[in-house]
């Protein structure tokens, strides 16, 4: 998670409840949030939660049926009240990335300082593929670069003349890990170095939590958990929450005495028990080792408690085999309670 030293004073971006559908499907559903300056937002959801569309009302290309956006207290128009889609302080990078083929990285960032002085959109150009770590591979052209590579051209595009707020359609989804974290941090530095109001939309919650000042869950339209990152992992209302923050153990009031915990007053409730949460101990409760899988820095273990329930554990333990036996160890306060 960024952390930022500043006081967010304006409200920079404001949604307030919009609402979206195609025919009889509600693609979304009252949706409202505040983007402040410096600040970057994710937006998670799994497919068909309306991500898209959102983003795509929100730089004003689509028209919300209900609802408005508002940057800086100023109404955001729809396409259809303007000549020309959009919004000058607005940019959306889609998951295509939508360069011009035909010309060089250098050129497409050109291409959007075009109006400016020659002597400023040298600077400003040279600045940006610096940021974007695109001095390299400028001269080439878009089929010559990486997928990485493209999306960095895509954002130096995009933020070229210093809009106000940079949206992002699925920025991680197309790449490899060493080009999905030099895109993380170059987010980090676009949101220091700009003060640039962020929002991205992801299905994977992993990027989300590591560099988002305020993560929000989508399921079908609607906004359903907006908070800071720690409180969504640790502290999810739902248990659609706690399964698109990461991996999790959903339990039902009769696991718990499985686990050494009373039962609670409410019988049909559910909880969240995070893997991590969950711990070897010689004074714990037995069970036996149905899976390893190793993760690289951990294994991720499946403990069989009885036959109709297993826990997901994380352990560093690199001697655990499968039908060996365990003891596990689970506190009352690492269980959370969701709602149905």
């Amino acid at each position: 998670m960024i952390i930022n030293p500043y006081k967010y004073n304006e409200r920079l971006l404001e949604a307030t409840t919009l609402t979206k559908s195609f025919g009889p499907l509600s693609a979304v559903q009252q949706v409202s949030f505040v983007l402040q300056a410096g600040q970057v937002m994710a937006l998670v959801g799994a497919s068909g939660s309306g991500k898209s569309t959102l983003l795509s009302i929100l730089a004003g290309l689509t028209d919300a049926d209900g609802g408005d956006v508002r940057l800086d207290g100023k109404r955001v128009p729809g396409p259809s009240e303007v000549l020309v889609a959009g919004h000058a302080a607005i940019r959306l990078v889609h998951q295509e990335y939508q360069l011009m083929p035909n010309v060089s990285v250098r050129e497409n960032i050109t291409y959007a300082l075009r109006f400016f002085a020659k002597t400023y959109r040298d600077y400003r150009v040279d600045e940006l593929l610096r940021l974007c770590r695109l001095a390299e591979v400028q001269n080439r052209l878009p089929r010559q670069v990486s997928g990485g590579e493209k999306q960095r051209t895509a954002i130096a595009r995009a933020i070229a003349d210093k809009p106000a707020v940079l949206l992002l359609d699925e920025p991680f989804s197309h790449l490899d890990l060493p080009n999905r974290l030099i895109v993380r941090n170059l987010l980090f530095d676009l949101v220091r170095h700009e003060n640039t109001a962020c929002l991205f939309v992801t299905h994977d919650a992993s990027d989300a939590l590591s560099i988002a000042h305020t993560v929000g869950i989508l399921r079908d339209g609607k906004l359903i958990q907006l908070s800071n990152p720690v409180d969504i992992y640790r502290r999810p209302e739902t248990a659609y929450a706690a399964q698109m923050t990461g991996p999790v153990n959903i339990l039902q009031t009769e696991h718990l005495p499985l686990l050494g915990l009373s039962a609670v007053e409410y019988p049909s409730a559910l909880f969240c028990l995070r893997p991590e949460q969950v711990r070897l101990s010689e004074a714990g409760i037995l069970g036996t080792v149905r899976a390893v899988f190793f993760k690289g820095s951990h294994y991720e273990i499946e403990v069989e408690l009885n036959p109709d329930f297993c826990l997901r554990v994380l352990t560093t333990n690199d001697s655990l085999y499968v039908g060996q036996r365990v003891n596990i160890q689970v506190t009352a306060d690492s269980v959370w309670p969701l709602q149905r």
